[in-house]
């Protein structure tokens, strides 16, 4: 009876324990040169959802219990964005010599997450200057317009990444290029 009483304790703690990493999103990460001892899940507004604090062996790990979506990681001087869904068991390495060139993700939802170490790699050698120097706003309305349809495009090469990621990418594109819009019509009603 004892063995029996063991070994049903014995499955339920399994099953619950298997339930919990389906739930949750397990998260390491592996930083050369590291900002901070600390790693910080952000949201939109920049409101910190999660500390993840580093381990005696250097790394950083956590099982995040967070709604699935797009955030922010926070180095403690760098920020870029990430793509975490339950279920996702991720790794991460960088060096922040290197910044955006090192990051590296690996495991379940690296597709996604090495796009958008990709992506902010585009958006920070993005030449921002020819939105500027444009003659008329209409130029500058389809400058802008290009700009999306090229994100967008890179995004839909990629048929194997979630639909939620895609539509969050989408969106959040449309709402950048709204952003450019209004902030180069402000800009040329200045000068």
């Amino acid at each position: 009876m004892r063995t029996f009483t063991f070994s049903i304790y014995t499955l339920l703690f399994f099953c619950s324990s298997f339930g919990q990493t389906k739930n949750g999103i397990n998260f390491q990460a592996k930083i050369e040169n590291r900002n901070w001892d600390y790693l910080y899940i952000k949201d939109a507004n920049y409101n910190t959802v999660q500390i993840i604090d580093i381990d005696t062996d250097g790394l950083f790990k956590a099982t995040l219990n967070i709604q699935d979506g797009i955030y922010l990681l926070f180095d403690g001087v760098e920020y870029f964005k990430i793509y975490l869904k339950k279920g996702y068991n991720l790794q991460l390495t960088m060096n922040t010599n290197n910044f955006r060139e090192s990051i590296v993700f690996t495991g379940i939802g690296a597709e996604e997450n090495n796009y958008l170490a990709k992506e902010s790699i585009f958006e920070v050698n993005y030449n921002y200057g020819i939105l500027s120097n444009a003659k008329t706003p209409k130029k500058t309305q389809k400058l802008i317009e290009e700009k999306e349809k090229t994100c967008i495009q890179m995004l839909k090469n990629n048929t194997s990444f979630d639909k939620t990621f895609v539509d969050l990418e989408i969106g959040f594109y449309k709402n950048h290029s709204e952003e450019l819009k209004k902030y180069y019509g402000e800009l040329r009603e200045m000068n």
